[in-house]
């Protein structure tokens, strides 16, 4: 705050400063906020509390064995499950001198260590220690896909890269009536060559997805390596009032009065690492989605190209294998169809390679950019300013910057 700035009662800054932060997360910018524990790992997962107790009661449900087991067999066995799971909590919370059936309420290292050891309790008890050993790991992943679902707001993220996505829908196929006809002539051709079938027609397993994920790694990273020039272009404030005309209209504007004045050039305030991945993370979202809506145009255009026009001896021929395993099959005329498993690896092969190509196509088109800048920018030099407001009244603007 400014010396000699006239000042407001706690109450109200206290007032503004929750308004601010909410609208921080409900824009899908939570790392924005820069209370003393809500940017730490443990909040995150205590805002996912109902999600890790319905994830705590199916990972134990890891002891059920539903291909050998009767109905009536896995019923009990599923009580079971539920009652040590509940013992479980219960002498946790004992252990820990609280109520014995308390509901948890914050997520602290011993609930965290329970949610990964108490669900593997009831499947060693059933004597299946590596089905123990998969809950363990398959809760290790479940808190770290947590994590970031809730850290960095995915769910704010989603609706607000909707709402934007839909804004954008004329630009974008302009885009795509640019980019399709080539992209479909490259692609039409390796969907009819043998190799790529004997390659990705037959790559399963782990080989695959991470073949997959690559395509996305690849055109993720080109997208965020754009992100940074965006980014510096609307977060410079000549002055202050530049800040005070923006924040008309927002939760900060209550602030206003502890501004410094206006004429006094406004700071240039680096962003951390967590809030610069957070919004760039907003940036990219509008243009993930559309992205993603065009894969999966292509990647169903390629199945049904392939059901229709590559029969049953063609695919074997093309990869090599003695058998093809055929997901649907029925006949067109004297034609048969078939949609098969090489089929949809080939056509999802395809479409992420194609998600990829978009992806940088999109980043490099200067219209395109140009018009996302235009439609974009405001809303992020607004959060922005907001942010700027906000750390005066938090005493953080002059804090020392952490990577």
């Amino acid at each position: 705050m400014a010396d000699g700035a006239p000042s407001l009662p706690d109450a109200e800054i206290d007032g503004a400063l929750d308004d601010i932060e909410t609208w921080f997360v409900e824009r899908g910018l939570p790392h924005f906020v820069e209370r003393s524990t809500d940017g730490s790992v443990l909040d995150a997962w205590t805002r996912a509390l109902p999600l890790l107790v319905g994830a705590y009661l199916l990972l134990g449900f890891n002891a059920l064995d539903l291909r050998n087991w009767t109905f009536a067999q896995n019923l009990a066995a599923a009580a079971v499950v539920i009652m040590v799971l509940i013992a479980v909590w219960a002498l946790s919370n004992r252990l820990r001198n609280v109520a014995t059936f308390a509901r948890p309420t914050d997520i602290d290292a011993p609930e965290l260590v329970l949610f990964v050891v108490g669900p593997a309790l009831p499947v060693l008890l059933f004597g299946q220690p590596g089905d123990a050993l998969e809950s363990v790991a398959l809760a290790l992943v479940l808190l770290a896909l947590i994590y970031l679902w809730s850290s960095y707001g995915v769910g704010p993220l989603l609706r607000w890269g909707a709402r934007r996505g839909s804004r954008q829908l004329a630009s974008l196929g302009s885009l795509v009536a640019r980019a399709l006809p080539l992209l479909l002539l490259f692609n039409t051709f390796l969907f009819v060559n043998a190799e790529v079938w004997e390659m990705a027609g037959t790559l399963d397993g782990p080989a695959y997805f991470i073949v997959i994920f690559t395509f996305f790694a690849l055109g993720a990273t080109f997208a965020l390596s754009r992100v940074p020039g965006t980014i510096r272009g609307v977060n410079d404030f000549e002055q202050w009032e530049d800040v005070d005309r923006i924040l008309v209209g927002t939760p900060a504007e209550p602030l206003l009065p502890i501004l410094p004045p206006g004429a006094e050039r406004a700071p240039a305030s680096t962003l951390r690492f967590r809030q610069r991945l957070n919004i760039g993370l907003v940036v990219l979202f509008g243009q993930a989605l559309q992205i993603t809506l065009v894969t999966a145009a292509l990647t169903g255009f390629f199945i049904g190209f392939g059901f229709l026009g590559i029969t049953e001896s063609t695919a074997l021929g093309w990869t090599r294998l003695d058998e093809l395993h055929i997901l649907f099959e029925t006949s067109l005329g004297d034609r048969q169809l078939i949609l098969s498993e090489p089929l949809i690896r080939v056509s999802v092969f395809l479409g992420a390679f194609s998600g990829m190509y978009f992806t940088v196509v999109l980043t490099t088109d200067d219209t395109y950019r140009s018009e996302f800048t235009d439609e974009a920018g405001p809303e992020i030099r607004e959060a922005l300013a907001v942010r700027a407001a906000y750390r005066v009244a938090r005493d953080t603007e002059q804090a020392p910057e952490l990577t």
